[in-house]
């Protein structure tokens, strides 16, 4: 069992690098994806511009906390399928949240893309591999702009609206996308009650 759930977290790691999500610690003996849709709430979101696209999926959230409750990092995620799934995603989006100089509270509010709002650094990204073989990606640039509004907070549930223009990668030709819509993340966790 324990060579199992280093494999599991083994490729959740790799997932998380290639997607710039940051993982909060688990210590249950087991994952098990039941668990996992069990904790998933819900995001819709629109792409115009260089893509044109309409998303529902999934939504969890994972941060890394201090030792005084607040985030070092958070990141809350829409994919088609939940965090940790051996399912690969044709899409994902993910918004990042980093605390400028240590940790921070997310309050209910506004913030702006690539700016230290209230001590806190916004990331997106966004990727898409329905349209052709390979996976296209754009993300947050000196260029980008736009705002993600927190909503509402608890310890298990985020919600957020979001309306962000973001940059093709530097591996392809110019471009951009715009990306509105909404989520209701839920914690990620790989058996109930662990907490985020």
């Amino acid at each position: 069992m324990t060579m199992n759930i280093g494999k599991k977290v083994t490729r959740l790691i790799f997932a998380i690098i290639c997607m710039t999500f940051v993982s909060c610690s688990d210590n249950s003996s087991s994952v098990d994806e039941s668990d996992m849709n069990a904790d998933s709430g819900e995001g819709t979101f629109n792409v115009s511009g260089d893509l044109e696209a309409q998303h529902q999926g999934i939504s969890q959230f994972v941060g890394l906390k201090a030792s005084n409750g607040d985030f070092l990092n958070l990141t809350l995620n829409v994919t088609e399928h939940p965090l940790g799934s051996q399912e690969i995603n044709d899409f994902s989006f993910s918004i990042r949240m980093v605390g400028d100089g240590g940790p921070f509270t997310l309050e209910i509010g506004e913030y702006e893309i690539g700016q230290d709002s209230e001590g806190v650094i916004l990331i997106v990204n966004y990727a898409n591999r329905m349209i052709s073989d390979e996976t296209v990606t754009y993300g947050t640039s000196p260029n980008s702009s736009g705002t993600v509004s927190i909503l509402s907070v608890s310890p298990t549930s985020i919600e957020a609206t979001f309306d962000v223009m973001l940059d093709v990668d530097v591996t392809a030709d110019e471009g951009s996308v715009n990306i509105t819509g909404e989520l209701i993340a839920e914690c990620f966790t790989a058996a109930p009650g662990t907490g985020c």
